[in-house]
């Protein structure tokens, strides 16, 4: 899988700490832990602290390519500042820069180092280009084929299969027009009711056909397992899913049958694992290292919104179909995680998408 991106200091950073050998020969020290990752402190917010084993500590100022004054002056009074602070008995202070730095400016660096006792390292930013790929690969457990880059629609939970659905109950028929499917919706032409019948067709309760919708087994199961309250309901779309429901749809979405609605939710549980669980955004504005890690990982360049929408609504479906739990906080970021329910699944998608590569890449050479 290929992704077009360019390589800030953010992408630099994630890509480097997920890397930890090749970060500790690029600084020419063991890494026994990370102590601490965009540290906020009187002086300014530092990178990253490294330990060893010997806790020793290493305080780290990255940069990406030193190519003008202003990024040098900023450069050299962070690591300035930085040393006013201590975390340990011992600790140093580091200039991790990239190996593109043109001759002058690296001059300048190891200047600075070698008269105000800082280290100066660097690392390969096409080194870290390609490994930011292979970490998220690696990570994500992408080892079948490539799927489509995820779609934003505007489905924030399941249960709105509900709304349309339930016709085929009012009107006890198993095939209607798109008139009759539309019944609980203004019209049949808002944009409204085709996101709702995206989900449907792509969750496999009905298909088309000859321009009517015919139910599925699938969406028989579904309705046969309605909420009982979903009779008394002035709201469709806030019926809860039951149980029996849950089982249909998880059957649905692992029966090897990518449609745009499952690859959302597969795009969204390798984000899970990719970030660790670490982030959810609860503002609409977040901050742009973070966007620029899901941007990468899904080969997409939403905006700021887009994304939280995104990741926001996929949480969602995750959390119905009981794959996922949300730690909420009290900080512009929630925890997620991954429920046992959630890892089998997870692992059901890979296993799937590597099965499907190796029937493409069957060799038929000891046929020969």
């Amino acid at each position: 899988m290929k992704w077009e991106f360019i390589m800030n200091e953010s992408l630099v950073q994630w890509t480097l700490l997920n890397n930890l050998d090749y970060l500790s020969d690029s600084l020419n020290f063991k890494i026994a832990r990370k102590r601490g990752q965009e540290v906020t402190t009187d002086f300014g917010r530092i990178d990253f602290v490294l330990e060893d084993l010997n806790r020793n500590q290493l305080i780290v100022e990255l940069e990406t390519v030193l190519d003008n004054r202003n990024k040098l002056t900023y450069c050299f009074n962070q690591v300035l500042n930085y040393k006013k602070i201590n975390f340990g008995q011992k600790t140093d202070y580091c200039i991790l820069y990239a190996l593109e730095t043109d001759k002058k400016a690296k001059h300048l660096v190891e200047s600075f180092g070698s008269a105000n006792d800082v280290l100066t390292k660097t690392y390969s930013l096409n080194k870290v280009k390609n490994l930011y790929t292979d970490t998220v690969e690696r990570l994500s457990l992408s080892f079948g084929l490539a799927l489509p880059k995820p779609s934003n629609y505007t489905i924030c939970y399941l249960r709105w299969l509900n709304k349309i659905l339930k016709p085929f109950l009012d009107y006890s028929k198993e095939i209607l027009t798109s008139k009759e499917l539309a019944k609980y919706f203004t019209s049949h032409q808002t944009t409204n009711f085709r996101c709702y019948l995206r989900l449907a067709l792509d969750f496999e309760m009905i298909k088309e056909q000859n321009k009517l919708f015919v139910l599925t087994q699938n969406g028989k199961d579904y309705i046969f397992n309605f909420n009982p309250d979903i009779e008394l309901a002035s709201n469709l779309s806030a019926v809860d899913l039951t149980n029996e429901q849950k089982k249909v749809l998880l059957r649905v979405i692992t029966n090897g049958n990518w449609t745009t609605h499952k690859v959302n939710i597969y795009w969204y549980l390798r984000f899970i694992e990719v970030t660790n669980g670490e982030w959810l955004p609860n503002i609409k504005e977040f901050d742009k290292s973070n966007l620029d890690i899901a941007n990468g990982l899904f080969g997409v360049k939403y905006k700021s919104r887009t994304m939280y929408e995104f990741l926001n609504f996929a949480c969602n479906w995750c959390t119905e179909l009981g794959l996922v739990d949300r730690i909420k906080s009290g900080s512009d970021y929630d925890r997620v995680f991954l429920t046992p329910l959630g890892v089998e699944i997870n692992n059901i998608f890979s296993l799937d998408l590597q099965i499907k590569k190796s029937r493409l890449n069957l060799n038929f050479k000891y046929l020969e």
